[in-house]
């Protein structure tokens, strides 16, 4: 089988898959309630089948011509089911026939051949997916007219006195009926306001991440072309290492620290939380998302969710505050609600973005080039859509939380300065763990009064940079280890001797140690004094806004706030990689800080971090 054959194949298997799971997804998607014969769900696998049929009958360019030529187009071997013509075609055949007759024939002919196929596909399956996609095509048609507000907008008559103040049992049960009602509406329009956002055929994202890579090889050149890896020994990154952490002592740290105001128990109480919505962003589907935000201690309500991502791009979800009942004789806030969680590094796309790490220029100052890009785009997806929800809901402004871990909260930082230019309609804040150095000094401390930055001790994210990478490779390549070195290999002889069946003399021990400390001298000597001469880079970029250091202090954790700039160089250290992780960096860390102040070593979290 060719290359194309196959991956003509594949295509065809995962689109007949979605087909099928959109089908029996039609009843139940994104939203508080999917109930009543009007009810139309909408979540983002369906958004992306209705782009699909969209293409094929509506844009039938060149590059779309291309790539069904390429893809669909050549004869297939699928499952062969019936059809009203009683002829044996396949789904993806009337499909074809369909896309052949359009360049030809009337729009009406095109139609007609889609739904020959949409009934065969339906026959065969049994499910609703006819229904399911008349329904999708007439909302998706009225959501992409000219004027997309007025067709939104039309519901918001519905769902005027949603947020308003009631008072007494059954006001607060329509008010809640409501309020569940407009959470649907919003999650539907989420989804219509995303649509121009169409799936894009393999070739154009093939382009996109080849373009991504080349991107990202030609900025580790720039940053790193100058180091002569093969003079980065083993033995070095052992013996620094083993140097660092003599160094950075819990004493060290709490010393470092002397002086910074410690975080509260409620304040990391709130953090857990936060936590626990930035680690939903890494499940695998929607469902997943859901259920998670659905648990008794939830407060949010999912509306969109992308989990598909391309370089500069990440996955992330939005949800909306359930309403909550009033008490009498208090005023209901007016804000609206919504939380944006963005997902940190999972795939290879994220991977393009974190290795796009060079200093561009960005408000004045200096940003990571991936995040900047990344934030960027956040902000172009979904400005629309906030500003529709904040007329809907009848607010005067917006309370947006953003929430991330590592990628994700480098772009959700970006997103929030962008965001908050919009001063009128919409208040961002940022709680974001593990960002990677992401700003230069004057614009991580202007966005301190909204974005807060949780680092996990040695985490060796928010200190990674293009210069302080370069930094600490010339470091331990200059590092004099040789007299560690010969102390160890002293050691080692002796026991060899001892432990030996035969005997070895010492003058034969002497030696062999010898003959390697002449060899340490003549060859590894000379290069780590031509290191140590090696120009350091100046630091730019650094973590975000305001920090909050939780760190081992060698009797338990403590977390306090922190200069952004302390973490301005690369700290080698054992659990410098676990110390990133939400399960056994971040979650365990703010874990162990509270039973360490409660003095209650039996103490969990509301919600529990897998």
């Amino acid at each position: 089988m060719t290359f194309l054959s196959t991956l003509r194949a594949l295509f065809l298997i995962n689109l007949t898959i979605l087909l099928c799971h959109n089908a029996v997804m039609v009843v139940g998607s994104i939203g508080a309630s999917c109930e009543g014969d009007d009810a139309v769900c909408v979540n983002d696998e369906s958004s992306i089948l209705f782009n699909v049929f969209a293409k094929w009958i509506d844009d039938r360019s060149l590059e779309g011509q291309k790539f069904l030529e390429q893809i669909l187009l050549q004869p297939s071997s699928g499952e062969k089911i019936g059809s009203d013509d009683g002829e044996s075609k396949s789904f993806f055949d009337e499909i074809k026939d369909a896309f052949a007759s359009g360049t030809q024939t009337e729009e009406e002919n095109i139609e007609t051949k889609i739904w020959k196929g949409v009934s065969a596909l339906k026959d065969m399956m049994g499910g609703s997916i006819e229904q399911f996609i008349s329904d999708l095509k007439a909302e998706m048609e009225t959501a992409k007219g000219d004027d997309t507000s007025n067709a939104a907008f039309d519901f918001a008559t519905c769902f005027q006195t949603v947020f308003s103040a009631k008072n007494g049992k059954e006001e607060n049960e329509e008010s809640r009926k409501m309020a569940s009602e407009f959470i649907q509406k919003a999650s539907d329009l989420s989804q219509y306001l995303q649509s121009d956002r169409s799936t894009r055929g393999f070739l154009e994202l093939y382009d996109i991440t080849i373009k991504a890579l080349g991107e990202v090889t030609e900025t580790v050149k720039r940053n790193f072309g100058r180091i002569d890896w093969h003079r980065l020994k083993p033995f070095s990154i052992i013996y620094f290492l083993e140097y660092m952490e003599s160094l950075l002592t819990p004493s060290w740290k709490r010393r470092a620290h002397a002086f910074a105001p410690e975080v509260s128990v409620e304040e990391v109480t709130e953090l857990h939380k936060a936590l626990y919505l930035a680690n939903l962003a890494y499940l695998n589907s929607i469902e997943e998302i859901k259920a998670g935000l659905n648990e008794e201690s939830s407060e949010w309500e999912l509306i969109y969710a992308q989990l598909k991502t391309a370089p500069g791009e990440p996955a992330h979800y939005i949800a909306l505050r359930k309403d909550k009942p009033l008490l009498q004789g208090t005023v209901r806030q007016n804000y609206l609600d919504v939380l944006l969680v963005v997902r940190g590094t999972k795939d290879f796309a994220d991977v393009l973005s974190d290795g796009l790490l060079d200093a561009v220029e960005f408000r004045g100052g200096y940003g990571h080039a991936g995040l900047v890009q990344s934030g960027q785009f956040l902000v172009d997806h979904h400005i629309d859509l906030l500003h529709s929800l904040l007329k809907i809901a009848k607010k005067e402004k917006i309370k947006l939380t953003i929430i991330g871990h590592s990628l994700g909260a480098g772009a959700a930082t970006i997103a929030a300065i962008i965001f908050n230019d919009d001063e009128k309609a919409i208040d961002a804040n940022v709680i974001g763990f593990g960002c990677p150095a992401l700003l230069s000094k004057e614009l991580s401390e202007s966005a301190s009064p909204y974005v807060t930055t949780i680092i996990s001790d040695s985490d060796m994210i928010p200190r990674l940079s293009g210069p302080t990478l370069v930094n600490a490779v010339f470091d331990i390549m200059s590092y004099d280890w040789i007299e560690r070195g010969l102390t160890d290999l002293r050691d080692g002889l002796n026991f060899l001797r001892s432990s030996l069946p035969f005997d070895i003399s010492s003058e034969q021990v002497d030696s062999v140690y010898n003959y390697i400390k002449n060899l340490l001298e003549k060859y590894i000597r000379v290069e780590i004094e031509e290191m140590a001469k090696a120009p350091r880079e100046d630091v730019v970029l650094i973590p975000p806004g305001r920090c909050t250091h939780f760190y081992r202090d060698g009797n338990g954790v403590t977390g306090q706030q922190s200069s952004c700039e302390f973490f301005d160089y690369l700290e080698i250290s054992r659990t410098m990689i676990d110390d990133h992780m939400i399960g056994i960096g971040y979650n365990r860390m703010l874990l162990d800080y509270m039973r360490h102040r409660l003095q209650n070593y039996q103490f969990t979290f509301e919600q529990t971090i897998v």
